[in-house]
């Protein structure tokens, strides 16, 4: 996994949450976290029924897409130490900027992580646009089989790294060896798998972009994109 996110290190976990959860290990109480606010379910409810409530650890949901300064608004001068970017969003597939989220992130002193599940490493590389951190639940597009619950968190920063090794250890959301052996099968078609993808959805969009409807839905030339390789 950190080969294909290009990055030094990886710790795999028992599940996406888990992951997530040992993201969130890195803060301390009285902290500021920035969030997607079209995040996938799941995280929203960590953040806001457990996190918040329990760790004393504050959460603004904005829209990371947002051109008119929102989101460096809320940004809090010494308190916000994390930006959570989740691009495209599960399910609604909002697209944001990462490295001008992580030209904020660096601007206050914050880290960037950014959920990369939709994307997957094929399409998409984080750290090479300035994140931090990049978050996977191998449970979809990486296993592709459902079969396997996991996820993985990935860094460039050797601090970092130590950090998550140790908050693995200490709370042992480790993933068994039989799931890592699914989910190192799964990686070996992920190309196969997100050409598939990708090609199907141009499919549907293309389907939809000529439908008498088209002009209420206000969705935009796509021909261009027929031409392009995908990565």
């Amino acid at each position: 996994m950190a080969q294909a996110e290009g990055a030094k290190h990886c710790v795999a976990y028992s599940s996406g949450s888990a992951a997530t959860s040992a993201v969130i290990h890195l803060l301390e109480p009285s902290n500021n976290v920035i969030v997607s606010d079209d995040v996938y379910g799941g995280t929203q409810r960590y953040f806001r029924k457990i996190v918040n409530p329990h760790m004393n650890i504050t959460f603004d949901f904005v829209d990371f897409s947002d051109e008119e300064g929102s989101l460096d608004a809320k940004l809090k001068e010494g308190k916000t130490k994390l930006l959570w970017l989740e691009t495209p969003t599960n399910p609604t597939l909002k697209v944001s900027d990462i490295g001008a989220s992580a030209d904020l992130a660096r601007k206050y002193g914050a880290y960037l992580a950014v959920d990369n599940t939709f994307c997957s490493p094929y399409l998409q590389n984080p750290l090479q646009l300035g994140a931090h951190i990049v978050i996977h639940s191998v449970t979809k597009y990486i296993g592709g089989h459902s079969d396997v619950v996991m996820g993985v968190v990935c860094t460039n920063s050797n601090d970092i790294f130590a950090k998550l090794k140790f908050i693995q250890n200490g709370i042992g959301a480790v993933p068994s060896p039989f799931d890592c052996f699914l989910a190192h099968r799964g990686l070996k078609t992920l190309h196969v798998r997100m050409e598939a993808a990708s090609a199907n959805a141009l499919a549907i969009a293309m389907f939809l972009e000529k439908h008498r409807a088209a002009p209420v839905w206000s969705i935009p030339d796509l021909s261009h994109i027929l031409s392009t390789s995908w990565p």
